[in-house]
C-alpha cells in the first residue's frame, strides 16, 4: 500500500484526537522509513524486506507504544500508535507481497500487479479515512471544501503512483 496508509492515520486521528496527525503519519509509515534507510545504506534485499516482516513490525509497534506511553503517559493513545504501526503490514499484504519473517515464506495478494485493483483498494482506505478524519476538524462554514481538496489530492497521488507503476514495471526499488 502506498498512499492508503495515510487513510489509516486519518482514521486513527478520529479514534483519539489528542494524537497529532504527524505522529500518526510517522507511525503508519515506519516500516517504509526503515526500508528507505536500509536502501540508502545499501542493505536492501527485495526478497527479504526485513522492515516489513512480522518480527520487525512487532518490534516497531512495541517501540512505538513504549516511546509514546513514556512521553505522554497516555496508554490508550500509545496503543493506537502501535496498532497503526501493525496496520502497515496488514495493508501491505493486501496490495503487495511481503515476508512473514526473514527467510520465511512471502504472502500477499499482489494487487500492485493490477493497478486498477490497487487503486480501488487504496482508494477505499483513503476515502474511509478521510471521512472519519473530517469529523475531527473544528466546525466551519464549509468543511467539505477542505476535506474534498484533501481527498482529491490523496487520490491523485495514489493514481500517479499506480500509473507510474504500470508504466515502469522494471524500475528497481532501490
Amino acid at each position: 500500500m502506498y498512499i492508503g496508509h495515510v487513510g489509516v492515520a486519518l482514521a486513527a486521528r478520529r479514534l483519539r484526537t489528542r494524537i497529532g496527525l504527524l505522529v500518526l503519519l510517522v507511525a503508519t509509515y515506519t516500516p517504509d522509513w526503515v526500508d528507505t534507510g536500509l536502501c540508502l545504506a545499501g542493505g536492501y534485499d527485495p526478497r527479504e524486506i526485513l522492515s516489513h516482516s512480522i518480527p520487525a513490525v512487532l518490534v516497531f509497534a512495541l517501540v512505538g507504544f513504549t516511546a509514546y506511553a513514556f512521553a505522554t503517559r497516555d496508554w490508550t493513545s500509545a496503543l493506537i500508535i502501535s496498532l497503526v504501526m501493525l496496520s502497515h503490514l496488514l495493508l501491505d499484504w493486501v496490495t503487495g507481497y511481503k515476508p512473514t519473517w526473514p527467510g520465511g515464506p512471502m504472502i500477499g495478494l499482489q494487487l500492485y500487479d493490477n493497478p486498477a485493483a490497487d487503486f480501488l483498494a487504496e482508494g477505499i482506505v483513503i476515502f474511509v479515512g478521510t471521512l472519519l478524519y473530517e469529523r475531527t476538524l473544528p466546525p466551519r462554514q464549509r468543511p467539505w471544501v477542505d476535506v474534498s481538496i484533501m481527498l482529491g489530492a490523496l487520490l491523485a497521488l495514489q493514481l500517479t503512483v499506480d500509473v507510474a507503476h504500470m508504466m515502469m514495471k522494471t524500475l528497481p526499488k532501490c
